[in-house]
């Protein structure tokens, strides 16, 4: 039987990505034995009047920082 794969999701703006995100994403990937974890970086916080990075910044900035963790895969959702 194949197994199947274990997959989590981290959303939110990254507005940077910074090292606590990539903590998070590799406590969360060990603890909860996930195959992949995906970063939906999203284009804007309702809470906020305005993100500081506009949406191609963090999603660049996302991939710089998870690129040596290929468990870590970055998406956006706008």
């Amino acid at each position: 039987m194949k197994s199947l794969k274990k997959i989590g999701v981290l959303g939110g703006t990254f507005d940077p990505p910074h090292i606590a995100h990539l903590e998070i994403s590799k406590f969360a990937i060990k603890k909860l034995r996930l195959s992949e974890l995906i970063w939906a970086v999203t284009k804007k916080n309702p809470l906020k009047k305005k993100p500081y990075f506009m949406l191609k910044k963090r999603i660049l900035f996302s991939k710089n920082i998870t690129n040596k963790n290929n468990k870590i895969k970055v998406k956006s959702f706008d």
